[in-house]
């Protein structure tokens, strides 16, 4: 995969709402940490959280990965969504996820999916209004400033009208827990 040369703080988002839960997206960081070009940087708690923008019977375990990367944005994405693949997300199953992966922030990079032909856009455009997106990822970085909103993540946050999604947060391993 082509890199940039650079290596560059970046956020993803990591979700999933079907099987072990917080397996899936431990797998995921896994799979990810073992690529070149990528250094995991940290990673927030989990959080259980109810569907939002979907309609699903099945709670989310959300989290967000801060890691190092020397990728592009575009080898990125195809990345993350070979893992999907790989760990069998059927996009086309409807709107329960095995796994998602979503670039949320990429530092100095900025995209409008007006000038890319595969529509992506950074910073993620909805990141700023997810109270399951952002309660996570203030805890790895309240105070980056994400452009071109020009507030930071802790100003997104305390901004929201709700954050009522939330359930709890939760240890990444659990004895006999299959969440």
């Amino acid at each position: 995969m082509p890199a940039w040369g650079k290596a560059r703080r970046t956020f993803i988002g990591l979700g999933s709402n079907l099987g072990a839960r917080r397996a899936n997206c431990l797998e995921a960081v896994r799979k990810l940490s073992q690529r070149e070009g990528i250094r995991v940087i940290g990673i927030s708690r989990a959080y259980e959280t109810k569907p939002e923008e979907i309609i699903s019977k099945n709670n989310f375990i959300n989290a967000v990965l801060e890691i190092s990367t020397e990728l592009g944005p575009e080898s990125l994405i195809d990345l993350l969504m070979n893992i999907e693949a790989q760990m069998g997300r059927d996009r086309s199953a409807g709107p329960d996820r095995l796994i998602d992966l979503d670039i949320l922030f990429m530092e100095g990079v900025m995209i409008s999916p007006e000038i890319n032909a595969r529509k992506l856009e950074l910073p993620h455009p909805r990141a700023g209004k997810r109270a399951f997106v952002l309660i996570p990822w203030a805890e790895l970085a309240p105070d980056l400033l994400v452009e071109p909103w020009g507030k930071t993540v802790r100003q997104m946050l305390e901004g929201l009208d709700s954050t009522h999604c939330v359930i709890d947060s939760l240890p990444w391993k659990r004895e006999g827990a299959q969440a």
